[in-house]
């Protein structure tokens, strides 16, 4: 009687190492020649049990910010949120960088359109999109400045950008310097 309860217990011990080496991606098909090895598990567990190595997970919150992600349409105008930069070198479509350029979203405003920014009633110039930022996001546009002073003194602005017709003829260069305060 006591040999059938411990073959009960190591049946029922066997059926539980078996789910728990499937739950964690081990299958044996044949008995191995020596002792069966398997990778340590860690398990994550409120749990304190003595003898045994428990660890948690860090805690990682991810909240996604949300993004203006629109597709602008020609001839429409979008809010947008203007800001300066003043980086040397090339552009994301591997131009070098001059004035004229804006970095923008490419969901919003795609890589090689132009775009007319007005700040308030005041009309900015006609940019050409030719280059991406990390942190130009949504409805974001970085305009490309040749002093970092220029870009520090600029800041962040509202304005409107209207996407303008691959036909249209391109304007004069921009002048950003015109908006900043004197």
């Amino acid at each position: 009687m006591m040999q059938r309860s411990w073959r009960r217990i190591l049946g029922r011990a066997a059926v539980a190492i078996g789910l728990a080496a499937i739950s964690v991606g081990v299958l044996v098909r044949r008995a191995p020649a020596g002792p069966l090895r398997v990778s340590p598990v860690i398990v994550a567990s409120p749990l304190r049990v003595a003898g045994s190595i428990v660890k948690a997970p860090k805690r990682v919150v991810y909240t996604p910010r949300a993004v203006n992600a629109v597709r602008a349409l020609t001839g429409e105008e979008v809010e947008v949120s203007l800001t300066a930069y003043c980086l040397r070198g090339t552009t994301r479509r591997s131009n070098p960088v001059r004035p004229g350029i804006v970095a923008a979203d490419p969901r919003v405003f795609p890589l090689g359109s132009r775009v007319e920014v007005y700040v308030g009633t005041r009309y900015l110039g006609r940019f050409l999109v030719d280059d991406t930022g990390g942190k130009v996001k949504g409805a974001t546009l970085d305009v490309w400045t040749p002093e970092c002073r220029e870009a520090r003194r600029f800041g962040r602005r509202k304005g409107r950008a209207m996407l303008i017709a691959r036909d249209a003829e391109p304007a004069a260069t921009p002048d950003v310097t015109r908006l900043l305060p004197r």
